[in-house]
C-alpha cells in the first residue's frame, strides 16, 4: 500500500510517499481502508521536530493523525465493529499514520462515522471536534447559561468549540482578525476583531475562557474573565501563574488524547444538525507535502483534507 512517511526531520523534501506493507488486525484492533485523513498543524510540526522532545517518534514514521474511511477486518475480540463500518478516528501520535490507504488502530480509538455527512467529510473532524469538546466540558466545565469567550475563533478547534457550546446552551464571544468577523457571526458568536478591539470592552464577566491562540491573547483577554473564573487552553502554554492567583482563576492546560467514546458524542452533535466543519481544499496522497505547506501558512479557511479514495 502507499504510505507517506519521513525517515528524519526535516523540511518537505522530507516527505516521502512509499510502497509499505500493509498491518493485520490484531487482538482488538481494527483495520480501515482510508477514505481521507484531516492535515493539521501538529503533522508538519512533527515533521519539522518541533514535537521531538515530548515526542519522539520513531522513525521511518507515517505523517497524518486524524482520518475516516471503511473497516476492511477487525481483530480477535473486537465486538463494536463489523466489516465494512464506516468509522473515523485520531490514532496516538506516537503511530499516527493516516496519510496512507490503509491503517490499524485499537478499536477504542474509533466510532462510527456520523451518517449526516459523506465518509470523507468525517476526516476533517477528529482533532479540533475531540480539542474543543475537552477543552469546553472535560476541562472548562461549561454549562447552559454559561459565558465564553473563545481565543482565535476562526480556526478549526475554535469554529466547533464555538458550535459546540451554543448547542450547549452557552452565550458565545469570540476574537479573530477582521476578514474573519463574518464567519463568527455565521457560527453564533458574538464577533471581537482583535486586531481593532480589546476583549474587555465588548464583553466582560464571562464564566470561561478556552484559549486557542496563546499566553499573549489569553493575557491580554483576563480582564473579561470573571473573578474565580475558568482559564483553559491547548496551546501548551500558560500566562504567569500571578495573573491567575490575584483573581483566584482557574487554569487548565491540556492535550487531547484519542477516544471513540468522545467521537461517539461528536457523531450525535454533527447528525443533529449542531457541529460542521467546513473544507478549505482536497489533495492526494502524493500531495501531501504541498498540504502540509498549505497548513503552515496558517492561512487556510476550513479544514484540508488528503482524499485517499473514492469512498
Amino acid at each position: 500500500m502507499k504510505a507517506v512517511r519521513i525517515h528524519r526531520y526535516g523540511d518537505n523534501e522530507a516527505v516521502l510517499t512509499e510502497e509499505v506493507s500493509s498491518q493485520t488486525a490484531g487482538p482488538g484492533e481494527v483495520q480501515v481502508r482510508i477514505a481521507a485523513a484531516g492535515v493539521n498543524p501538529v503533522d508538519w510540526k512533527i515533521r519539522s521536530g518541533y514535537m521531538s522532545t515530548v515526542l519522539p517518534i520513531p522513525f521511518p514514521y507515517t505523517l497524518g493523525c486524524e482520518m475516516a474511511g471503511t473497516v476492511e477486518a477487525v481483530g480477535p475480540g473486537v465486538t463494536g465493529f463489523a466489516i465494512g463500518d464506516k468509522v473515523y478516528g485520531y490514532p496516538n501520535l506516537m503511530r499516527s499514520g493516516c496519510f496512507a490507504e490503509s491503517i490499524v488502530m485499537p478499536e477504542s480509538e474509533l466510532a462510527l462515522a456520523p451518517t449526516s455527512i459523506a465518509t470523507f467529510e468525517a476526516a476533517a473532524y477528529p482533532v479540533a471536534a475531540i480539542t474543543a469538546y475537552d477543552g469546553l466540558f472535560t476541562h472548562g466545565g461549561l454549562k447552559a447559561g454559561d459565558r465564553v469567550l473563545i481565543l482565535g475563533g476562526a480556526g478549526g478547534v475554535g469554529s466547533a468549540a464555538i458550535q459546540l457550546a451554543r448547542a450547549q446552551g452557552a452565550e458565545v464571544w469570540a476574537t479573530a482578525s477582521t476578514r474573519n468577523q463574518s464567519r463568527l457571526a455565521e457560527l453564533g458568536a458574538v464577533a471581537i476583531d482583535y486586531t481593532a478591539q480589546k476583549t474587555a470592552d465588548v464583553i466582560r464577566d464571562v464564566d470561561l475562557i478556552l484559549d486557542c491562540v496563546g499566553p499573549e491573547s489569553g493575557s491580554e483577554a483576563l480582564p473579561s474573565l470573571k473573578h474565580g473564573g475558568r482559564y483553559v487552553t491547548s496551546v501548551f502554554c500558560l500566562p504567569p501563574a500571578e495573573v491567575f492567583q490575584q483573581r483566584q482563576i482557574t487554569a487548565a492546560m491540556y492535550g487531547i488524547q484519542p477516544s471513540g467514546e468522545r467521537l461517539r458524542e461528536i457523531s450525535k452533535s454533527i447528525d443533529a444538525g449542531q457541529l460542521r466543519m467546513s473544507i478549505d481544499r482536497e489533495f492526494s496522497l502524493d500531495q501531501v507535502a504541498e498540504a502540509l505547506a498549505a497548513s503552515q501558512t496558517g492561512r487556510t479557511r476550513g479544514k484540508l483534507l488528503v482524499r485517499v479514495s473514492a469512498h
